[in-house]
């Protein structure tokens, strides 16, 4: 284990593998799936885990993994598992979703730090990322009572009937729904900064800088008591974008899929016919092929 200093107490200690997404978001992807997980980028790739960095001491990571669980239990399992679509709230779901964000955030402004010119990022933009990565970071340590300036929305991504813009093919349960990514973007145009993180439908958008044509209806969480539903949610913002982007990625990753993992795929469900009509995994691929329709 390496001793670096820890990104969120900034002491130096020794550091844990720290999971970007929640290890448990990942543990009931693994427990649902039928066969192996697959790298959405590169079906060619099978996957263990989810990304994992030494990120944070024991110290935080315990502080962290508090919050987690709360989460898990509330929200996260009670939505997969019992279809529950009312969620009551509090300051521990803030004060998760603001840490599942900051460890996104601070990662990628290294990386736009170090590939600046290349990620086409300017000044402005990445000092905005950065004076919200320190404010994000001081209210997890509890130095701060909230977060100025960034907005937490959380959209679930529920069933679809019909999708316009010749996006039937792209797969849109199968993607969301059996998959997790987490990551920082920016559009300097219209001046919207966001990390997107989907936790198998439930997507959190945290907003660093919100653009004047934003609109958000029935997904933010406020740093305080309330109830978030997962019926009409209504987003106009570039962020749909993004996920936009994710469907086309998840489906060309899945199109270099060579004939041998084709294979293997296609040997365990014709060894198992029976558990693949009852999985989820089939459900959520039932539900896209209705979409052609």
């Amino acid at each position: 284990m390496p001793d670096k200093v820890c990104a969120l107490c900034r002491e130096n200690k020794e550091l844990e593998l720290s999971h970007i997404i929640p290890k448990f978001v990942m543990r009931y992807l693994k427990k649902t799936a039928f066969g192996a997980i697959r790298n959405m980028g590169d079906f060619n790739r099978v996957v263990q885990d989810s990304e994992k960095h030494y990120l944070l001491c024991g110290d935080c990571e315990d502080l962290f993994s508090t919050y987690e669980t709360k989460f898990a239990n509330k929200f996260f399992y009670p939505y997969m598992k019992d279809n529950v679509k009312e969620f009551n709230y509090d300051g521990d779901t803030y004060y998760f979703l603001t840490s599942v964000s900051w460890r996104s955030l601070y990662l990628d402004i290294l990386d736009f730090v170090e590939n600046a010119e290349k990620v086409g990022i300017d000044l402005e933009t990445l000092n905005c990322l950065i004076d919200k990565e320190r404010s994000m970071r001081d209210y997890l340590l509890k130095k701060e009572p909230n977060v100025s300036g960034i907005e937490h929305h959380i959209f679930f991504f529920e069933d679809v009937k019909e999708l316009s813009n010749n996006l039937e093919d792209l797969r849109p349960h199968t993607t969301f729904h059996r998959s997790l990514t987490s990551y920082t973007f920016f559009d300097k145009g219209l001046k919207t900064y966001a990390t997107v993180t989907n936790m198998m439908g439930i997507i959190l958008f945290t907003l660093y800088s919100k653009g004047k044509d934003e609109y958000w209806e029935n997904t933010e969480i406020i740093n305080g008591i309330g109830t978030i539903k997962a019926v009409k949610q209504i987003v106009t913002s570039v962020c749909g974008n993004e996920l936009i982007e994710i469907l086309k990625g998840a489906k060309e990753g899945a199109s270099k899929t060579n004939d041998k993992q084709q294979e293997q795929i296609n040997k365990k469900i014709n060894d198992n016919i029976d558990g693949f009509i009852q999985s989820k995994v089939f459900d959520d691929l039932r539900k896209d092929f209705d979409l052609k329709k």
